[in-house]
């Protein structure tokens, strides 16, 4: 953890300048804080399940004579990312860093131009984007991952109402992993009017009907290209613990205060209100079904915006404080537990490229 705390620290300290600083100094800022975990993600060798796989698959691009005709061999890998692969292997050849440097920076530079633009409070955001795990989600998936900062900058679509940049924000995510498609159904949630009661009934529906959800994604997968997903070992159900105390804490929290201070909420934040819903239920289901923890990638990040304009609904400054430190102490406390303790992410310990390569 020696690398990631420092990271965290001047990040969040570089993105507190950036809000209080004058105009024409924010943007150095706002690069300086993006820059710092761009450049930790860059030198590392190995951090994250799929690294190597990862390696092989930037050699294998640099490595072939007709693009098209090896893309074609590979059915797993969209043309966005394996024409990015080509790119890179054309621009520096055999520095494989650059490219894991660049693949980050676009993740990043999503999630933070997201997060400039949309969240009330940026610093908080930033630090939950850490605190979370969720910038350690980077590490893995890169494909998935760039396409998931995409859907994060399409947030504010969702929010104004804008399905049409919505849609070709999700048909460029698409390019480079096909699961985004997945996204769309997304934007049609703000309409729903989701309180403490609704919340309920489909937190609960989730948990019950989970095995019936379960047969009915079975059966449709069958009649796909992704039916070998049956017999993988991605078929098989990975409970995202974390992700369930996470959102429903969130959730609960929020909920329970907006109903029981019997509070009227902005417009923004009651259409956050609904779209907090599907973290929640995402990650009820991963009890049940196989792969919705890849599902989770796309509307967890949600969080990093909800809790502070959750945290701006709260007028009483004492309720306020109790709830940043719940939200705070549980992030950061299960986050370090699980990396060190329980290998997630693959981070710890951090190594260093050029000590391997």
């Amino acid at each position: 953890m020696a690398i990631y705390i420092p990271m965290t620290i001047l990040s969040v300290f570089f993105m507190w300048m950036a809000c209080h600083v004058k105009r024409k100094q924010k943007k150095i800022c706002l690069s300086i804080s993006l820059v710092i975990p761009v450049l930790v993600a860059m030198f590392r060798y190995n951090n994250g399940a799929d690294y190597l796989m990862y390696l092989r698959m930037m050699k294998l691009a640099e490595q072939s004579g007709s693009s098209f005709a090896t893309f074609s061999s590979l059915k797993d890998i969209e043309l966005g990312f394996w024409s990015l692969l080509k790119l890179c292997g054309f621009l520096w050849h055999g520095k494989y860093f650059l490219t894991y440097g660049l693949i980050t920076l676009i993740i990043c530079g999503f999630i933070y131009a997201a997060i400039w633009q949309n969240s009330v409070n940026p610093i908080l955001s930033v630090y939950l984007l850490f605190a979370t795990g969720l910038y350690f989600d980077g590490y893995n998936a890169l494909r998935q991952y760039i396409a998931v900062a995409i859907i994060v900058y399409a947030y504010k679509y969702m929010l104004k109402g804008e399905f049409k940049k919505y849609l070709i924000a999700v048909a460029i995510a698409f390019v480079f992993h096909y699961s985004a498609v997945i996204a769309i159904p997304f934007f049609f949630i703000r309409y729903f009017n989701v309180d403490l009661k609704r919340a309920c009934i489909l937190a609960l529906g989730c948990i019950v009907g989970g095995e019936i959800f379960y047969s009915l994604v079975s059966f449709i997968l069958n009649f796909t290209r992704y039916k070998y997903f049956l017999t993988s070992v991605e078929w098989e159900v990975q409970t995202q613990t974390s992700a369930i105390l996470f959102t429903s804490v969130i959730s609960i929290v929020s909920y329970v205060y907006i109903a029981w201070s019997r509070k009227m909420v902005s417009e923004p934040f009651k259409m956050m209100m609904n779209i907090q819903i599907l973290p929640l239920c995402v990650a009820l289901l991963s009890m049940t079904i196989p792969i919705t923890w890849r599902v989770l990638y796309y509307v967890l990040p949600f969080e990093i915006f909800y809790i502070p304009a959750f945290l701006q609904e709260v007028k009483s400054k004492k309720a306020r404080m109790i709830f940043l430190s719940i939200f705070i102490v549980m992030y950061t406390v299960i986050t370090m537990w699980g990396m060190t303790q329980n290998n997630w992410y693959n981070a710890v310990p951090y190594n260093y490229y050029f000590n391997f390569m």
